[in-house]
């Protein structure tokens, strides 16, 4: 399940909270965010870690030619321990411009 962009309005911790519900209940595999900084996955991650809870497992971020250093310089260090964030993008073809 993913947390589609952080909402403002919502606190992180009530977020982790949510989405450990929906894994440790059965709902969900696993969840993720779509969006997010790497700042705020770092956040949900350490709050997950401190308060026994489950972190996110993958981002969803936009990934093509023309925008690309979200992904391989911003979320780069969060792909490797304690992290190990997975990854699945969206619009690789630039919505359609990359089509030729």
């Amino acid at each position: 399940i993913y947390c589609h962009r952080p909402d403002s309005l919502t606190t992180t911790e009530n977020v982790v909270r949510a989405m450990t519900d929906l894994v440790r209940q059965n709902k969900a595999m696993a969840w993720g965010t779509s969006e997010w900084s790497a700042q705020q996955i770092t956040e949900a991650c350490w709050i997950a870690k401190t308060e026994g809870l489950e972190p996110p497992q993958v981002e969803q971020p936009q990934y093509h030619m023309f925008h690309r250093e979200r992904v391989e310089k911003e979320y780069f260090p969060m792909y490797k321990r304690p992290y190990t964030l997975g990854l699945t993008t969206w619009s690789p073809l630039a919505s359609g411009l990359l089509t030729g």
